[in-house]
């Protein structure tokens, strides 16, 4: 007898369901690793993305080598070696901070992308808040005295109607056809 018939035979569900079985199961358990892989992968890359500010801080600063351009798009061979020189440091160690306290003291406060909200340059922040502020206040205090003016007309807003002189009355087309004939047989 063979092993399939004796496992019927006593009962048993045979060895090519246990086998079918096997495979699903290999299946989940390697489905399961290698999702677990790709979750890990995923958080370890987004830590290095997280980690590195080199080619970041190039995209904020500007370039002393291009004029109104940042060091990520400046196109001289100088920027470039900034770049990485940035790069450089930061894999030695440095901090982003103590990197551009060095470009500041090297080409001074313009390299910055935008002013320091400290001394004179905090009015460039304040300025621009303020004149929303007023211009919004200008704007509701008008919008206010129109809608009501509108609402509620008054008897002193309506201007009286002047009378009606000679030189106010507008002649109609026939006075008019008159006129103007009278007018070039007199330049005939």
């Amino acid at each position: 007898m063979s092993d399939r018939s004796e496992d019927v035979a006593h009962g048993s569900r045979g060895s090519g369901t246990q086998a079918r079985r096997r495979p699903q199961r290999l299946r989940r358990v390697l489905s399961g690793l290698i999702a677990v892989v790709c979750l890990f992968m995923i958080a370890s890359a987004g830590d290095a993305t997280a980690k590195s500010w080199g080619y970041d801080l190039a995209a904020e600063l500007m370039s002393p080598y291009c004029p109104g351009r940042t060091l990520a798009s400046c196109p001289s061979p100088q920027a470039a070696e900034l770049v990485q020189w940035m790069v450089m440091q930061e894999a030695a160690g440095s901090t982003q901070e103590e990197v551009i306290a060095v470009l500041i003291e090297r080409f001074g406060e313009e390299i910055l992308g935008s002013p320091p909200a400290k001394g004179i340059t905090l009015w460039a922040y304040i300025f621009p808040i303020m004149g929303f502020v007023v211009g919004g206040g200008f704007a509701v205090v008008a919008l206010r005295r129109i809608v009501a003016g509108g609402a509620a007309p008054s008897a002193e807003a309506a201007p009286a109607e002047a009378p009606r002189t000679e030189s106010t009355i507008e002649p109609n087309d026939d006075e008019l056809a008159r006129l103007i004939d009278a007018d070039l047989e007199a330049r005939a």
